[in-house]
């Protein structure tokens, strides 16, 4: 018996939990209503998953990161009929908490929420600034402007077809691609949402093209920024709307086709005019009750280097068992007439996998390894080698390592990866500066000259901005990774190590360690829009290693000197709770899945080493294991497909995995 989850005009989806394939955590089955099937052109659905599959692996990622595109067709049971598809299901940032009448319910992120005034905006508890919809914006447009270089036009940009997510950066994404336009056949008649259509302003304009696309792209952009569901009219966007978005705006929604700005012409404008917007919602949101909803389930992980991608390996037909088709779906779906939530996510705070535990294997890398990182979009961790001036670079599926070596590397030590752009930032301790590696390339393509002595950083969600903490300065290098400069520098406190990000109250966590002579107990608070130290919060004896939980607003703190980590609610900024652990704890990072926190324990400069990892659970602040790796344990990383732990051992030389992949 199959479980129903969404109705809307075309068709229904289904929940089918025996249905498995490789890498992707979630997918739906979509089966065409009979009144609508005899107006489904069969040999352009077709066209859809077949042009997926003949895309090189990086451009058939891009469009699945950015839209649930058809990847199979599916016939009914016993027939060779076409009844629907197969589909990756929602991803689970495109799902929000919104305070309703009596309670916090669990909603598809669609765009239509946000294109309301702040009152409303407020009530339902959507912290959305100015530089949000800013931000929503630019990676709409590049979204579009991806979809239009493979001669796709959306058509139908309802904004309840488009979900926006808001942590852990603001992203769009793209739903009822059936309805789309690829290379000038559509699958059914186009239709247009009410309010929509381009032909209100220019009757007789061909439908489901790139320029109608430029047209509702403005319309989208100005009721975005008006908090308008319908208005066409420029003048109302507010006051503090810069002028090259005003012009923008007007030119979208008044030039007739073949006059109108791309999606491209949109980006850079949107990203200067999100530099300089502000950070806060113009009315405080709701405080919702802690514990009240829960964290969606993981998107479908990317395939690893090296393999085929998972959808080039489903049959090509997908044989409905008995009547109906289905496969496996999240929470919530698809449909803009969703009336329930399907199947439900883990709640806040429980775990949806097991924590790792035991120590798998050993890979051998450089000297001294430092920082570590990993890297979804390449199936590859790196690690960085503080003494023999290198990069390792190790495959998660082949198990090769390679190492990346440069001029510009001079004790290379912190490593931040943005694997949507395909660039790894790495701090260079012994010369100022940041290298900038091309993670499939594999090579240094640029320097960033920063302050003395960088040890930590940290990259926004948009991959716009990077935070350096100079270790020997005192400072906080502000990067712009565009023009890939410093254009802010901000006194933090002595000897600043470790960093972290919390885009939820707009705010970087600097952890300051102070001089040997004379260790601090601090955490600097930094207001990421003014750029300023707002507070200081007290932690434990040398703090070092600082990472932010976003969804349960905490920070951890590694207090390198008392053996203990430091709990802090990052909204009342305070310290909620102090846990002992190993000696002289280093790394840290959270495992979001099995809500665990690993923490290295590193040991003092005395030679007394734990040579452990120490695992806390994130519900209970219990510390429930310890597990032994190599020698002196620092930096650690969460991997990409079954969340195993990557931690790199100073002295030993090499890296230990904690978990397997596929467990």
């Amino acid at each position: 018996m199959t479980t129903k989850l969404a109705s809307g005009g075309q068709g229904v989806v289904y929940l089918a939990p025996r249905a498995q394939m490789p890498h992707a955590r979630a997918m739906v089955f979509k089966e065409y209503k009979s009144p609508v099937l005899p107006s489904v052109r069969v040999d352009v659905l077709e066209d859809m998953p077949s042009y997926l599959e003949s895309l090189p692996g990086v451009d058939g990622m891009e469009l699945l990161n950015r839209a649930a595109w058809p990847c199979r067709l599916v016939e009914e049971d016993h027939s060779t009929t076409v009844v629907g598809f197969v589909m990756p299901s929602i991803p689970g940032e495109f799902f929000i908490d919104m305070m309703m009448t009596s309670s916090v319910q669990r909603k598809t992120a669609e765009f239509q929420h946000l294109l309301n005034d702040d009152v409303f905006l407020a009530k339902r508890g959507i912290p959305l600034s100015d530089r949000y919809r800013y931000e929503l914006l630019s990676d709409a447009a590049a979204a579009l402007a991806m979809l239009h270089r493979h001669d796709i036009a959306v058509g139908d940009m309802s904004p309840k077809n488009l979900l926006f997510s808001l942590r852990p950066r603001r992203q769009v994404y793209f739903i009822d691609c059936d309805a789309m336009r690829l290379r000038s056949r559509s699958v059914t008649d186009q239709v247009e949402t009410p309010d929509w259509e381009v032909v209100t302003g220019y009757p007789g304009e061909e439908l489901a093209t790139s320029q109608s696309d430029a047209y509702k792209f403005g319309l989208l952009a100005l009721r975005l920024l008006a908090g308008d569901q319908a208005t066409r009219d420029p003048s109302k966007l507010p006051a503090g709307v810069p002028g090259t978005v005003r012009q923008l705006v007007r030119s979208a929604v008044s030039a007739p086709a073949g006059q109108r700005p791309e999606p491209a012409d949109w980006i850079q404008v949107l990203d200067d005019a999100a530099a300089g917007a502000g950070t806060h919602a113009r009315v405080a949101p709701a405080r919702r009750a802690t514990g009240s909803a829960a964290p969606t389930p993981a998107w479908v992980q990317p395939p690893v280097q090296g393999q085929r991608p998972w959808w080039q390996r489903i049959p090509l037909r997908f044989k409905v068992i008995g009547a109906v088709a289905a496969v496996v779906v999240v929470a919530g779906l698809l449909m803009s007439t969703t009336s329930g939530d399907g199947e439900s996510p883990p709640v806040r705070g429980t775990a949806s996998r097991i924590a790792p535990n035991t120590v798998s294997m050993t890979i051998p890398v450089g000297a001294q390894p430092w920082g570590v990182a990993v890297d979804a979009a390449t199936g590859s961790v790196f690690a960085t080698n503080s003494l023999s001036n290198s990069v390792s670079v190790y495959d998660i599926e082949t198990g090769a390592t390679m190492s990346i070596t440069s001029p510009d590397f001079a004790k290379p030590t912190a490593i931040a990866v943005d694997s949507t752009a395909g660039l790894a930032y790495v701090t260079n301790a012994g010369n100022g500066s940041v290298s900038v590696i091309e993670t499939r390339g594999r090579a240094v393509v640029d320097r960033i000259a920063v302050g003395a002595g960088p040890y930590g950083i940290a990259v926004d969600q948009a991959g716009r901005t990077a935070y350096v903490t100079n270790f020997d300065a005192g400072t906080m290098s502000v990067v712009n990774l565009r023009a890939r400069d410093v254009f802010a520098t901000v006194p933090v406190g002595s000897h600043p190590y470790g960093i972290a990000l919390d885009p939820g109250t707009g705010s970087a966590f600097v952890a300051i360690a102070g001089p040997p002579e004379a260790p601090d107990r601090r955490v600097a608070v930094v207001d990421t829009g003014t750029l300023s130290v707002v507070t200081t919060i007290r932690v434990g004896n040398q703090p070092w290693g600082v990472v932010v939980d976003t969804d349960t607003d905490t920070a951890y703190v590694t207090n390198h000197a008392d053996g203990t980590v430091s709990v802090i609610d990052t909204r009342a900024r305070a310290v909620t709770a102090t846990l002992g652990v190993g000696i002289g704890p280093v790394g840290i990072a959270v495992d979001r899945a099995s809500r665990t926190v690993y923490v290295t324990n590193h040991g003092l400069d005395d030679a007394r080493s734990a040579n452990s990892v120490s695992l806390i659970d994130v519900g209970t602040r219990v510390v429930t294991g310890t597990v032994r790796v190599g020698a002196r344990p620092h930096g650690v990383a969460v991997g990409p497909v079954a969340g195993e732990i990557y931690v790199s051992n100073f002295n030993g030389g090499t890296l230990s995995v904690i978990g397997n992949r596929g467990t």
